[in-house]
């Protein structure tokens, strides 16, 4: 859930940072405020753009997984075996997953931050001519601790709400090869949906 999801986290974020920076810049140099880029690219991707962009990424990629995997075992009859041999597969199936997004999601949402203020470092320095030194000395001076505890909040109601949902349309698959697709689609929109209106809701409590 982690592992394999860094690579296309770091790079979309890099990317992201990258392109907020440069449409940043244009604006910015027109008043004589350069400096601010950092104060943008930082706060932006610390508390808003980073733990979205991850939970997005994470709903299209693990989300979707999850739904499968339960879908199919669910078509399968895996799941009446598993209750005929005592076990409960919410416990057995759902909640393994629940841990393991809790421990990796905020490791991914930093290397979001990391990355997608690596992109603004970029351009910061090669379009408006601030040097890497005095970009980490704004940065120090503009983040504060609120931003980053929001962000690692966000990720863990982010990635509860993509595992809640990846399960329930699971196993709420019908017999049938067409159901795992289609479970799978509604899982998808239904939490990066849920994801985008607990970030509207969470930035409408804390700010």
């Amino acid at each position: 859930m982690g592992v394999k999801a860094a690579f296309i986290v770091g790079a979309m974020s890099f990317i992201i940072g990258l392109v907020l920076a440069l449409q940043s810049a244009a604006q910015l140099r027109t008043l004589g405020a350069n400096i601010y880029i950092v104060d943008l690219t930082v706060i932006a991707m610390m508390s808003e753009m980073g733990p979205l962009i991850t939970a997005i990424l994470v709903a299209g990629r693990t989300g979707s997984s999850i739904a499968a995997e339960i879908a199919t075992m669910n078509v399968t009859s895996e799941t009446d075996a598993l209750k005929t041999m005592g076990l409960r597969p919410i416990r057995f199936v759902v909640v393994p997953k629940m841990h393991g997004g809790i421990l990796t999601m905020p490791f991914l949402t930093i290397l979001a931050d990391v990355m997608g203020i690596l992109g603004g470092l970029v351009i910061a320095a090669t379009y408006l001519d601030i040097s890497p030194l005095v970009f980490l000395n704004r940065m120090e001076q503009s983040l504060l601790l609120k931003d980053i505890v929001f962000g690692i909040v966000k990720s863990l109601v982010f990635i509860y709400l993509i595992v809640i949902t990846g399960s329930y349309f699971g196993f709420r698959a019908e017999k049938g090869a067409s159901a795992v697709g289609k479970v799978t689609t509604s899982a998808v929109v239904v939490s990066i949906s849920l994801v985008i209106l607990a970030d509207s809701v969470m930035g409408l409590l804390f700010y």
